[in-house]
């Protein structure tokens, strides 16, 4: 009995330290919990509150309150970001220009392709044309032939070319 009273007296212990628990999980899992109304990122004052909310400062301090160092190195600064930035355009252009010539050699080689399979199936055509002639020519010879026609069954085939 004894066992059993300090094991319902366990679970309930338990059971009462992890309801908080769980609760708290429950709504820090939530992402919709959180309905304050965020500041307007437009509004300095409200920006600056938001970052020291977050621990962050940043003042600009005026060129006549800096040093002639700390004005030597925000120049040095401001000049090595300008040239990236120069550096990043020039890389930009060339592969914009490249992009637009894979292009155009794309284009050509499509009008190109296309070229060779109209000029293809222009001489396929050509080849059915005298082919179903041929066929044809030949249809009427057999018929000539067994109609009685003897010069039909011993000439030769109107499909034959003359040997050179």
């Amino acid at each position: 009995m004894t066992i059993r009273t300090s094991l319902m007296s366990a679970l309930l212990a338990a059971t009462a330290v992890a309801a908080p628990l769980s609760a708290a999980a429950q709504q820090a899992s939530d992402p919709y919990g959180d309905q304050r109304v965020l500041p307007d990122p437009n509004d300095p004052k409200a920006r600056e509150a938001l970052e020291r909310a977050r621990g962050e400062a940043y003042h600009r301090a005026d060129d006549s309150k800096q040093t002639e160092e700390e004005l030597r190195t925000t120049r040095a600064l401001n000049a090595e970001i300008a040239a990236q930035n120069a550096l990043a355009d020039k890389a930009d252009e060339a592969a914009r220009l490249e992009y637009d010539a894979a292009v155009a050699r794309r284009q050509i080689e499509i009008r190109r392709i296309e070229e060779e399979a109209r000029a293809a199936a222009e001489a396929t055509r050509a080849a059915q044309e005298q082919y179903d002639r041929d066929y044809a020519a030949w249809r009427e010879q057999v018929r000539l032939c067994q109609s009685g026609f003897r010069e039909a069954c011993t000439a030769r085939p109107a499909w034959v070319r003359p040997q050179q």
